[in-house]
């Protein structure tokens, strides 16, 4: 299975998602049944992770100091689940890849949560930490759900 991670430049929302589900996984040993990437529907080829995104992801033992951001593409279609962190992710690619339809979500609309995740960019420490206890609350249910189909 292929999971994929949707925000606007891929430095800071999905690229913490990205890294805080693939540490979920590895923790419950089910790092090799599920690959995950993350992409951005305006991002900057190559661009590291945000300052702070390293910062609070290094809090949570993850070295996102190697992440670059990518362009979501036709590439990111082969995904089984593509979840975005807000409407306007979702309907940008629904627009442009209508065949991706029935497997994007906004990510807690997977499960049952319609919130969206607010972008952090250009916040505080503090705000990054927000971020990340929102992405690991629905990224655990998001395991749930999984583990149940």
């Amino acid at each position: 299975m292929k999971v994929v991670f949707v925000c606007t430049g891929n430095t800071c929302r999905s690229s913490m998602a990205e890294a805080l589900f693939r540490k979920m996984l590895y923790d419950l040993g089910k790092h090799e049944q599920i690959e995950v990437e993350s992409y951005g529907i305006a991002a900057f080829e190559g661009q590291p992770a945000s300052e702070n995104a390293i910062k609070v992801m290094e809090m949570e033992g993850i070295d996102l100091k190697g992440h670059r951001a990518r362009q979501f593409r036709q590439e990111a279609l082969d995904a089984d689940l593509i979840l975005t962190m807000t409407q306007s992710h979702k309907d940008y690619i629904l627009d442009r890849f209508p065949r991706a339809k029935g497997k994007v979500f906004l990510l807690g609309e997977f499960v049952g949560d319609y919130a969206e995740i607010s972008d952090p960019f250009g916040q505080g420490t503090d705000v990054y930490k927000q971020v990340a206890q929102e992405l690991k609350e629905k990224l655990s249910k998001i395991i749930e759900r999984l583990e149940k189909n």
